[in-house]
């Protein structure tokens, strides 16, 4: 880990886990405790490329409340909701990852602390040659690996660790997300015996189960502030923050 950045990268097993929720909300529970901290969404697909509200971005920068335009935490917005490598191809575009790097270095230089969301899981293809953790390692960032808490969830779980350290990527924490209502009965036993397993496999410290209802997009500010102040976000934050004090303790 690269001790002059101070930040993390919160990826996932997949696509829609919740990444841009807990980045967000992870945001806003720092600012509250006085930290100053910035927000970045290096790539996303499947959106608007004029910066307009409801993006991951858009509400990336809302949650931490930054100045910079949208574009300059997102270098690279495409329309089409595909793989970064195909959205790009198609949009006439090359993924840049020296781009990338050079916008994360301006906003790192900004705050105390910066939270990188990735697009999709790590291997996600980013251009012919490289994927997600390509983009991890050339920040020099520890990762959170943000995890839905239902049945399969330690197999992707397990994969997606095992693919960051063979890159020998640090791995601060994995966060369960359960969106929607908690468990029925039924299913209460399957995420018991997940989280379980998890935190007997995973060798990482195993955060939530996030509990939220699936319809945030609808009054997302307030039930931000909500989710920012629950037990498994601030758990998050003490992990996070610990880790900022430890890296500047070591940079003096």
């Amino acid at each position: 880990m690269n001790p002059f950045f101070r930040g993390c990268f919160i990826t996932g097993t997949d696509t829609g886990v919740g990444k841009t929720l807990v980045t967000a909300a992870l945001a806003a529970c720092l600012k509250q405790r006085g930290l100053s901290v910035g927000v970045m969404k290096p790539i996303e697909t499947g959106c608007r490329t004029d910066g307009a509200s409801g993006s991951d971005a858009a509400r990336l920068y809302a949650a931490a409340g930054v100045i910079e335009p949208v574009e300059a935490i997102s270098p690279y917005r495409f329309a089409d909701p595909l793989a970064p490598l195909d959205a790009a191809r198609r949009a006439g575009r090359t993924i840049e990852l020296s781009r990338i790097v050079r916008a994360y270095r301006t906003l790192a230089a900004r705050y105390a602390f910066l939270l990188v969301e990735g697009a999709g899981g790590v291997m996600v293809p980013i251009t012919p040659t490289t994927d997600t953790r390509d983009v991890i390692v050339r920040l020099g960032l520890p990762a959170v690996v943000v995890v839905r808490a239902v049945l399969g969830a330690v197999n992707h779980t397990l994969l997606t660790l095992d693919a960051l350290r063979y890159r020998r990527i640090p791995v601060l924490a994995v966060f369960l997300n359960r969106s929607g209502s908690p468990p029925r009965p039924d299913d209460a036993l399957q995420e018991m015996s997940t989280i379980g397993l998890l935190k007997a496999r995973c060798g990482v410290p195993v955060i939530g189960p996030l509990s939220h209802r699936s319809e945030l997009a609808g009054s997302w500010e307030q039930e931000l502030a909500e989710i920012a102040e629950s037990p498994a976000i601030r758990e998050l934050a003490d992990l996070v923050s610990g880790t900022t004090r430890r890296m500047s303790g070591r940079s003096r």
